[in-house]
């Protein structure tokens, strides 16, 4: 808010009867919150997956402090678990230059493992204010991570075939970059994955067999992939 200081200025004897008047206006310098999502916010996330040490920073960028100022880490899909926020939110008073942080394990919706996952993407968003907060306009902070999935496979090859090749990707998830990897247990005989997404194998006479496969985002999200299984008959 804001008051006043009325006042005058008179000319010294003999004419102080030469006067003027004027209005002094002083007005409040509030508190404003910003929002702020920590680096270690994932860019990419795989089914499942458990990330912790996530953060979410509510800093007082005003003059003067921030009443009931607050600070809230959400997703909009998977769960978040364990916050701690130093100091705790709400506080009744936050001093300029002073922030909240909060601390956070993320769970990713989903199972690892091939099945088809119907989430995309997940948005983390970080979200303050305060009872005497001037400019909500940086109130909010958020980033839309997409979501890896690899999909389970299903192919049919002439019985025999010696170096038939699958794309594996055609109803995959995944960010431009990701590198494909064989996975242990295959059971095809010669089985290979190119970083691309391609599977060769050689087909058995009759009957099945499987590559196993794994895709993850490129570096330095690597640690986010997904795994799932080609069947060939």
């Amino acid at each position: 808010g804001s008051c006043t200081v009325n006042y005058q200025v008179c000319a010294p004897a003999p004419n102080a009867t030469v006067c003027d008047t004027a209005t002094l206006t002083v007005t409040a310098s509030a508190a404003d919150m910003q929002a702020a999502l920590g680096a270690t916010t994932p860019a990419v996330v795989s089914p499942g997956q458990v990330i912790t040490g996530l953060t979410a920073t509510c800093t007082n960028v005003g003059v003067n402090a921030a009443t009931n100022a607050t600070c809230v880490p959400t997703v909009t899909a998977g769960t978040i678990s364990a916050v701690n926020c130093v100091p705790t939110t709400p506080q009744a008073s936050l001093a300029a230059g002073s922030a909240m942080v909060c601390t956070y394990t993320y769970t990713a919706p989903g199972t690892a493992g091939g099945a088809d996952e119907p989430t995309t993407s997940v948005t983390f968003t970080a979200t303050t204010g305060a009872t005497n907060d001037s400019v909500p306009a940086n109130n909010v902070a958020t980033q839309a991570t997409p979501v890896i999935d690899a999909v389970t496979d299903t192919v049919g090859q002439p019985g025999g075939t010696v170096g038939a090749t699958t794309p594996l990707g055609t109803n995959d998830q995944f960010p431009v970059g990701s590198v494909f990897t064989l996975q242990p247990g295959s059971t095809c005989a010669a089985p290979a994955v190119s970083g691309t997404g391609t599977a060769t194998y050689n087909v058995p006479a009759t009957g099945s067999c499987t590559v196993n496969y794994q895709v993850c985002a490129p570096a330095p999200n690597a640690t986010g992939g997904d795994t799932a299984t080609l069947t060939v008959t």
